[in-house]
């Protein structure tokens, strides 16, 4: 199933995606839901990011060719950041490059959005916990990551978090190809299978520290060729088998 969450009418509402018509979600999304009316067809509507989090956490170093790019140890377990909520962008919005850093990245990513509490589950059971997955993309003013030697500015600024265009609930997330373009040009073209950490694994490692609560995002890293320099006018695409293309645009903000 593809979900979809959109402003109708000026308010949030979610939507289940069939063809090209958006019907009303009538229920609880994180419980049991049915599809209601149709509210539009897809090109009428205005996509938001398809999750609400109170957390949005990401693991970081989760490809072995980026270990390699980056010229950094293995990681023995999932290396881990936050990001606030106020980094989130929707669909077809902008993501931002800031004026204290001239060196400014993107990174294509597999996203898992949680359905229920998750505190100290195991790697098995991690999976049940998800409502669908997404497209991310994991702006970084790599400058001061470089510079502070920690990630709370570098990854944490505002509209650095990029989430869409949809919510597939239906999906492996084991074995997925993941590409990120640049104005056209491919800088990405990997696979999750090439993860260090699966995603069941990644979720289950967070969850023995913090509980994911319903809405909240996990980023499971990106494939080599990440942590490629943008400029303010670049779009930037990130593609995902079975999820579709989030697209946004590099302004200053």
């Amino acid at each position: 199933m593809r979900l979809v969450r959109i402003d109708w009418k000026g308010h949030s509402r979610w939507g289940i995606l069939e063809a090209d018509s958006v019907f009303s979600l009538e229920g609880d999304l994180y419980g049991d839901f049915t599809r209601g009316e149709r509210l539009c067809s897809l090109s009428e509507a205005k996509l938001l990011a398809p999750a609400e989090p109170t957390t949005i956490i990401c693991c970081g170093l989760n490809y072995m060719p980026t270990v390699v790019q980056l010229h950094k140890e293995t990681p023995k377990e999932p290396a881990l950041f936050f990001k606030p909520t106020t980094s989130l962008v929707n669909p077809g919005e902008d993501v931002y490059a800031l004026p204290i850093s001239k060196d400014v990245c993107y990174e294509a990513e597999l996203c898992a959005v949680m359905k229920r509490r998750a505190w100290r589950v195991s790697e098995v059971e991690a999976l049940d916990y998800v409502l669908g997955f997404t497209c991310g993309n994991d702006m970084t003013l790599f400058e001061l990551y470089e510079r502070d030697g920690r990630l709370t500015r570098a990854k944490g600024y505002y509209k650095s978090a990029a989430l869409g265009p949809v919510l597939v609930t239906d999906l492996d997330p084991n074995a997925l190809r993941i590409q990120g373009r640049v104005s056209g040009e491919t800088k990405q073209d990997g696979n999750t299978a090439d993860q260090i950490f699966n995603t069941a694994r990644v979720i289950s490692h967070i969850s023995q520290f913090t509980p994911l609560l319903p809405g909240d995002v996990v980023y499971t890293g990106t494939p080599e060729g990440g942590h490629c320099p943008v400029k303010v006018g670049d779009v930037i695409e990130i593609e995902i088998d079975g999820i579709g293309i989030l697209m946004n645009k590099v302004a200053m903000g």
